[in-house]
């Protein structure tokens, strides 16, 4: 019976021992053989202002302008969106990502791992959606959609990356100003002209004043007999007036009407042609009458040079 008694203390010994070593290997943190350990994922962040330039599906390319190494620079990640992305305005309400269109400022983190190519590869970790830094008045487009149309008019003009430079509206004139840089011509950036009111882009003006905008013909450049000019007019009930001079006769003279009055500017495009210059420099000048007193205001000098073979000297 002692015998019995000893033995059964020896094993009741043996499995306490045993129990201990096991709660040992098992301790809150060690790794334990055949089962892999919890990792926690760290967001980095990549961008601190860029915009979304590009969504296809849960992709999306986002870049951000910059000065590196003392020049232009375009950083750019295409970032992969999906279930554990946080997305959220920059007051914390969360965003679906549909409501996210091209266009939108953004600061941007990704979950720590990324894929060295150009543009980057990345998984989005977070991406906060900026309040613009411009809020256009009623009646004009906003600048998330000034910057959409922008992107959207240089599709397929560039085989590299795009990043926003500024973005900035005039209120006073009526339209957005996109500059767009190309990561193949970082140092020549695009000015893309939007008219707020309508969203269509509009050729940068070659010579402007507060009453009109001219896009063709460009100044100095050799016109004639006959050209067109293009521009847009915020005139009075839409008149105004032009002449072609060579500092000594009136070659061609006209009256016009763009296709809006003042306080909106309206397009309009006329021909001049002319039959002999006295000398080779030409002033094409457009000007409005005053309804007060019939005075010449707003003119709008454009210098512009006559061909040889129009050019009549006279002694």
């Amino acid at each position: 019976m002692s015998k019995q008694k000893g033995l059964l203390i020896f094993v009741l010994f043996c499995l306490a021992a045993l129990m201990v070593s096991c709660n040992q290997g098992s301790r809150p943190g060690d790794k334990t053989k055949g089962q892999p350990s919890e990792q926690k994922t760290t967001a980095v962040k990549a961008i601190d202002k860029g915009y979304v330039i590009q969504k296809e599906g849960n992709s999306w390319l986002v870049t951000a302008y910059m000065e590196k190494d003392g020049g232009p620079f375009i950083e750019a990640i295409s970032f992969t969106v999906n279930e554990q992305t946080v997305l959220q305005d920059d007051s914390g309400e969360p965003v679906k990502p549909e409501n996210v269109p091209a266009g939108t400022q953004v600061e941007a983190w990704h979950t720590g791992t990324v894929a060295e190519s150009y543009p980057a590869q990345a998984v989005a970790a977070k991406m906060i959606l900026k309040a613009p830094s411009e809020k256009a008045p009623e009646g004009m487009i906003s600048q998330a959609d000034a910057l959409k149309i922008a992107l959207q008019s240089r599709s397929g003009q560039t085989t590299g990356a795009l990043a926003v430079k500024s973005a900035a509206l005039d209120k006073e004139k009526a339209y957005w100003s996109v500059v767009l840089v190309s990561h193949e011509a970082v140092d020549r950036p695009v000015d893309i002209r939007i008219d707020a009111r309508s969203g269509q882009v509009v050729p940068a003006p070659v010579a402007e004043n507060d009453a009109f905008r001219v896009f063709s013909p460009e100044p100095g450049t050799e016109a004639g007999p006959g050209f067109k000019v293009e521009g847009e007019a915020r005139v009075f009930e839409a008149a105004f007036s032009w002449t072609l001079e060579d500092g000594h006769h009136i070659l061609a003279e006209g009256h016009e009407t763009a296709k809006e009055g003042a306080p909106g500017w309206g397009r309009f495009s006329f021909d001049v042609s002319y039959e002999k210059a006295s000398q080779p420099n030409m002033m094409l000048i457009l000007f409005v009458h005053s309804a007060k007193d019939g005075s010449v205001q707003n003119q709008l000098i454009i210098p512009l040079k006559a061909p040889k073979e129009r050019i009549q000297y006279k002694n």
